[in-house]
């Protein structure tokens, strides 16, 4: 009986402008312990009604995703994505590499990026990433799911 490989644990994050070659890639530091989640929103429902109740037929509209996380500012550590109040420039792909370099991991071909800073004591001054995923071209899916080593 083989090991089940999880994508569980410290991710790497890196991101690149989107379009550009593989040799772009930046990583961020390490994020924000529990910070790291890719949400998805359910595509709206579409539903054929009949009289007197019931439906004929449904369907389902495209899921959207949010990848979300949080890097602690520190003296010192390099700004990968500028911003000003939050608006970011352009569109990105990130992709993340679980800590098990083999597990499945996440790649977003294209996001709009929104930078929201907080403080608290217990955390200091924290920037929150939020990657809000838009849809490739040549109906690719907008989040990719596979070993980020291949």
């Amino acid at each position: 009986m083989s090991a089940i490989t999880i994508g569980w644990g410290k991710p790497t994050i890196e991101i690149k402008k989107a379009g550009e070659g593989n040799e772009k890639w930046k990583a961020f530091a390490t994020p924000v312990e529990d910070s790291t989640q890719l949400t998805t929103t359910q595509g709206d429902k579409v539903e054929a009604r009949v009289e007197g109740g019931g439906n004929e037929a449904v369907r389902y509209n495209a899921n959207t995703y949010e990848l979300v996380f949080g890097i602690r500012q520190v003296p010192g550590r390099e700004e990968l994505i500028e911003d000003l109040d939050g608006v970011v420039q352009g569109e990105y792909s990130v992709r993340i590499t679980p800590e098990n370099e083999n597990a499945i991991g996440c790649f977003i071909e294209r996001a709009a990026v929104n930078v929201q800073v907080s403080y608290s004591a217990s955390e200091g001054v924290v920037k929150t990433y939020s990657f809000s995923t838009l849809k490739p071209e040549n109906n690719r899916p907008q989040v990719k799911l596979e070993p980020m080593n291949t």
